[in-house]
């Protein structure tokens, strides 16, 4: 029985590998490229059977293939970097051409023309590639350098997709409408909402069912680099109607590289807020690190990086408050004259009316009988602080709190290249934060009636 226990549960065990591998293939497609071509003699005759082989310089990875009777050869689930690839066949010189770079996505077509001679030869091309694009996929590809150089408010990658053609900002009524609910929400395209957007890390769905917007948002030093697809995406991006955006994480190499990274701002060159009697205070820290390098070289190899964020900042709210006597249920300030039945008279004056009476009755001189002054109310009214900004109104009150804005997370990658057909990829990505916000987005939006929340998304995957 013990026996039959544990056959079983290696049993699973396959099944699920099984599943993984299978769904990490569909993945892998999301997050690579592809180098096709073909293998020409000088006379522009097919080589058919030449080896073709691409080997990434960044970790040694190699695929290899050979070309079919027509000459044509495909080299898929290229991880993205840059690349060498040689062809090699009897009666003909070795082919090497370097200076390819690949980017996520990316179907490169590098032809290639050999040389009659000794396989012993070699012909060289040194300079880098010119490759054509064949798929008809319209987007953009942002590379690292540009994520890491070009400036970013709050160090968030997806401004720079307001750079590609077609993509616009969230309108100002949008995001003031959606508060929280719109802050994983960075564009719209091509006219579409921002709920049609997907957002994709390494492969995998990175999005929030409630808005589509994205989850996990890596900091730029953890990220290779992204691709925005606009229009006429292939199968694989078939979800949403809007644009696709596909991030990839960087991964280790053959050496060991990394960095840390402290981003602060504060309030000591800020103006002060027009509503402010000083300048609201600020303090914002944005720091981290990376990590990467071979666990084995040319074959296993790891990254890591983490990323704290702390805000305090001050915000000023002008709201309006009960006076002193609107509390004792004495509203007549709202009039200047009335009536000798006690009612308003004046054409800019508030007449109050008791809503709960059939018919609706006028109050007279708005002062609010006493049955109106129940002990809920009087307990409510104790959250509401008084006027304090006679020069907006006598029912004025301003004042400056701090919204209180923490989060941390990390991921890591490990990248095993088992074979020349087969590699093996897992990345965890984890995130956590609050907020506080002591005035209210929505409601009563005096101190007293704060709204925090907390978060929490991880994301991990095999490939």
């Amino acid at each position: 029985m013990h026996h039959r226990r544990r056959f079983g549960i290696c049993r699973l065990l396959i099944i699920l590998l099984s599943m993984t591998a299978a769904v990490g293939v569909l993945n892998a497609q999301q997050d690579t490229a592809t180098i096709r071509g073909a293998v020409l003699d000088p006379s522009g005759a097919a080589v058919a059977n030449a080896r073709v082989q691409a080997t990434q310089a960044e970790t040694g990875f190699m695929r290899e293939t050979r070309s079919d009777s027509q000459g044509n050869y495909l080299l898929v689930l290229l991880p993205i970097g840059h690349y060498q690839v040689e062809a090699t066949a009897p009666g003909f010189m070795k082919y090497v051409q370097e200076g390819i770079d690949l980017s996520v996505n990316q179907v490169a077509v590098v032809p290639m023309r050999l040389a009659i001679g000794s396989v012993q030869q070699t012909v060289e091309v040194q300079a880098d590639a010119t490759l054509l694009q064949t798929t008809n996929d319209l987007g953009e590809t942002v590379n690292g350098r540009e994520i890491l150089d070009l400036p970013l408010n709050g160090r968030n990658f997806s401004q720079l997709g307001l750079l590609l053609p077609g993509a616009a900002p969230l309108t100002q009524g949008l995001q003031t409408a959606g508060g929280t609910l719109r802050e994983g929400q960075s564009y719209a395209v091509n006219g579409q909402r921002p709920e049609s957007n997907e957002f994709l890390v390494d492969g995998d769905e990175n999005y929030n069912t409630v808005n589509a917007g994205f989850v996990l948002r890596p900091p730029p030093d953890a990220i290779a680099e992204f691709r925005i697809l606009t229009n006429t995406a292939s199968a694989e991006f078939g979800h949403n109607s809007g644009s696709t955006t596909n991030i990839v994480t960087r991964s280790g190499s053959n050496q060991f590289h990394g960095d840390a990274y402290d981003f602060f701002r504060n309030d000591a060159l800020d103006a002060r807020n027009f509503f402010s009697a000083d300048t609201d205070p600020l303090k914002q820290n944005q720091f981290g690190g990376t990590f990467g390098g071979p666990i084995r070289r040319d074959k296993t190899f790891f990254f890591v990086y983490y990323e704290g964020f702390r805000n305090r900042q001050g915000e000023t709210q002008l709201t309006t408050v009960p006076t002193e006597a609107e509390r004792t249920g004495d509203f007549s300030a709202l009039c200047s004259s009335y009536s000798p039945q006690g009612f308003c008279t004046s054409p800019t004056g508030t007449q109050l009316v008791n809503v709960f009476a059939s018919p609706p009755q006028p109050i007279p001189f708005n002062m609010l009988p006493g049955p109106f002054l129940n002990p809920v109310s009087q307990n409510l009214l104790a959250f509401y602080p008084l006027p304090n900004s006679p020069a907006y109104g006598p029912n004025a009150y301003d004042t400056t709190q701090e919204l209180q804005n923490s989060s941390d997370q990390f991921g890591t990658r490990i990248d095993h290249y088992i074979s020349t057909r087969d590699t093996l990829s897992i990345h965890y990505l984890f995130t956590n934060g609050s907020q506080l916000d002591p005035l209210s987005i929505a409601g009563a939006n005096v101190p007293g009636f704060p709204v925090g929340e907390d978060f929490r998304a991880q994301n991990i995957a095999f490939e």
